[in-house]
């Protein structure tokens, strides 16, 4: 049985949006400043404010690159604006005036970028989102892995003061964190400590990761996992250690692995620390349908726990093939 390290206790599949709700109503509950943007979605808090702080709420629509003029004066003002939406449209239809209007003058504003997997479809399936994202200066980018992770980093992303973009997975991932457990912007945290390879995943795909190595650690295999819940700035320490350590990394993430997490990684290594890399997500290509409630599509991109068995047995592989160091 694997053994885990301080502040993991897995326990049963829990949603993340009941997490995202409890979090943002907390949140407005701390800070009157902060104000709900929201994009003819509705989103975390809209039921909290329209019963407690209504002035709080500026509905815009599908209007979405003019949201985030409007979240950009208001953080102007003194506010923190608050915007929630689907990735592919509070993102893909007004990064010029996140760009100009947020990120130029590093204004206080949080994006919540709500994430399709399958059920809508391709159109709503923002695949490039976390790519797109991580060439824009100035921008904070979280990726939480569980319930517990995800009302912590909310709270973080709101003490933060800065632009934030926070994506929300709709799926329902282990319960991974303890109660107790220290979430930091900017820090992964290592679940488990391995000697064979290393795991490094983000969302989702830290649940995926726990479930590989149910399968590894019975073929004798001593596998790591690094949860990189910040996806920008990377922990660049805990990538070197664990590349130090295994010299075998595989990387795993719901999306792209064009600009994503994956890259990210990868010019990590190549700068420090030279190891046998996988990458595990979408290849140059755009998402797909799948029948509601299901993981139909885990299987279709190769992303479901036994793919990243495939994938970490590659790892090292490579790193046998080219003699990579690992006395260190």
């Amino acid at each position: 049985m694997a053994i885990f390290n301080k502040y993991v206790q897995i326990g049963q599949p829990a949603a993340n949006a009941p997490a995202n709700e409890i979090a943002m109503v907390k949140v407005l509950d701390k800070y009157p400043d902060v104000v709900g943007v929201f994009e003819d979605l509705g989103g975390p808090g809209m039921d909290w404010l329209k019963k407690n702080a209504p002035e709080r709420i500026v509905e815009c629509g599908i209007a979405e690159a003019n949201a985030a003029v409007i979240a950009g004066a208001l953080a102007a003002e003194g506010f923190r604006p608050f915007i929630h939406g689907f990735t592919f449209a509070c993102i893909g239809r007004a990064y010029n005036q996140i760009r100009q209007s947020v990120l130029v003058d590093h204004f206080n504003v949080k994006f919540l970028g709500r994430e399709s997997w399958g059920e809508l479809g391709v159109s709503h399936q923002a695949v490039e989102g976390i790519g797109s994202l991580r060439a824009l200066p100035n921008l904070v980018i979280i990726n939480a892995a569980d319930f517990v992770e995800t009302e912590k980093a909310f709270i973080a992303m709101a003490d933060y003061i800065g632009p934030v973009f926070f994506r929300l997975e709709n799926s329902a991932p282990l319960k991974i964190f303890t109660e107790d457990y220290p979430f930091e912007i900017g820090k992964a945290y290592t679940i488990k400590d391995g000697k064979d390879a290393t795991i490094i995943a983000t969302g989702y795909m830290v649940t995926q990761a726990i479930k590989a190595i149910d399968i590894l650690e019975k073929e004798g295999l001593d596998v790591g996992i690094i949860d990189m819940s910040t996806i920008k700035p990377l922990d660049e320490e805990a990538i070197i250690k664990a590349a130090e350590q295994t010299w075998a990394i595989v990387t795993a993430e719901v999306g792209s692995v064009i600009g994503g997490l994956g890259e990210g990684v990868a010019a990590v290594l190549a700068e420090n620390a030279p190891a046998a890399l996988v990458r595990v997500g979408i290849e140059d290509e755009f998402g797909q349908s799948a029948k509601p409630g299901t993981n139909d599509l885990y299987g279709h991109f190769a992303m479901r726990p036994e793919d990243v068995v495939v994938s970490v047995k590659e790892s090292i592989a490579k790193k046998d093939k080219f003699k990579l160091r690992q006395e260190l």
